[in-house]
């Protein structure tokens, strides 16, 4: 069993590290870089097959996830803030683009990620407090319906500050 503390240590990436994965059109890891590996401090035998969100932090909303999941599937790129857990329960905080893989006949057949440090550390302090308001509003609702509820709260949270969607408030601070 893995365990699945919260530490509360940051592990706070260098300038020069990028994270890269890919997955299948599940979310099943099939590639890591030596570079995840190292951060969040798994064996790659240990995330090769694995769901992706064996990185997930309970601090990040699920309905944020179910944003990504409904760009990357209808084939655009999603660009965010991500707060993920390590092995060690430590957290990281990364600007990550995920995008869709496509094959020969055009198919997507896949995810592909890139993840780096923020770039201006100054908008974490935001993203922990609209995940956490994101995280209350969510509880309000029955589990199957939090992720749609949490989706429109952020879409209408988003439209309130000048922006149509994730995507372009997340490219104004990076």
């Amino acid at each position: 069993m893995l365990q699945r503390t919260v530490t509360g240590r940051e592990i706070v990436l260098k300038p020069t590290d990028t994270i890269q994965s890919r997955t299948d059109t599940r979310g099943v890891i099939q590639f890591v870089n030596p570079t995840l590996i190292r951060i969040a401090g798994y064996e790659k035998d240990e995330l090769i097959g694995a769901p992706h969100n064996i990185l997930r932090h309970p601090d990040m909303p699920r309905s944020v996830f179910y944003v990504m999941w409904q760009v990357i599937q209808r084939g655009d790129e999603f660009y965010g803030f991500v707060k993920n857990r390590a092995k060690s329960g430590d957290h990281y905080w990364v600007f990550t683009r995920v995008g869709p893989r496509r094959n020969a006949a055009g198919a997507i057949d896949g995810y592909s990620s890139v993840r780096i440090a923020p770039h201006y550390r100054k908008y974490l302090d935001e993203w922990e407090e609209i995940y956490a308001r994101l995280r209350r509003f969510e509880a309000g609702f029955p589990p199957e319906r939090q992720c749609t509820e949490g989706a429109r709260f952020l879409s209408e949270y988003l439209a309130q500050q000048g922006y149509r969607s994730l995507t372009d408030y997340v490219m104004r601070q990076s």
